[in-house]
């Protein structure tokens, strides 16, 4: 297994997105983006999570929280074209890093859960007036999402903390 990381890892750092994201000013910039693409990312899951789960009914219509999935969206291509560029400059170090393994499942599971809601719960929320309670599947999701969430950031932060795999 680590010979085919390293193998992997020496063709992604050749690559012209290796080269790239070696020069001395590429790293700070991607690392920026990337903490934008969370800020949008987090602040519209924040928002909409909460409403989900029953919180600020009055406040925050169930309409107007789907004007920011395309926020959220946004932000997550951000941190995806970021993160892809990470990968290329240092893929043997974030392949056998559990925390970066970690992350990387979380991401997954927020994914499914984001297409339950996007194909389930959002048809049902449709129908219903602004201030609505919704229903347990829903607040489920929301939940879900909240913590899927947090657990990406908290398995990003821990990286640096397990150092290579």
């Amino acid at each position: 297994m680590r010979e085919m990381v390293e193998q992997l890892s020496t063709w992604m750092a050749d690559s012209w997105l290796g080269h790239f994201m070696i020069a001395n000013w590429t790293w700070p910039w991607f690392e920026a983006i990337h903490f934008i693409g969370m800020s949008l990312l987090c602040g519209s899951i924040l928002v909409m999570d909460i409403r989900l789960l029953g919180f600020l009914r009055k406040e925050i219509s169930l309409h107007a929280v789907h004007a920011l999935t395309l926020w959220g969206l946004l932000g997550f291509m951000l941190n995806l074209l970021t993160g892809i560029g990470f990968l290329f400059k240092d893929f043997g170090n974030y392949a056998l890093n559990q925390s970066f393994q970690f992350k990387m499942a979380c991401v997954l599971l927020a994914g499914i859960n984001f297409l339950v809601f996007w194909f389930v719960i959002r048809k049902q929320l449709e129908p219903l007036p602004d201030d609505a309670d919704v229903g347990f599947g829903a607040k489920m999701v929301g939940f879900t999402s909240l913590l899927m969430w947090f657990l990406v950031i908290w398995g990003g932060r821990m990286i640096p903390v397990f150092g290579e795999g």
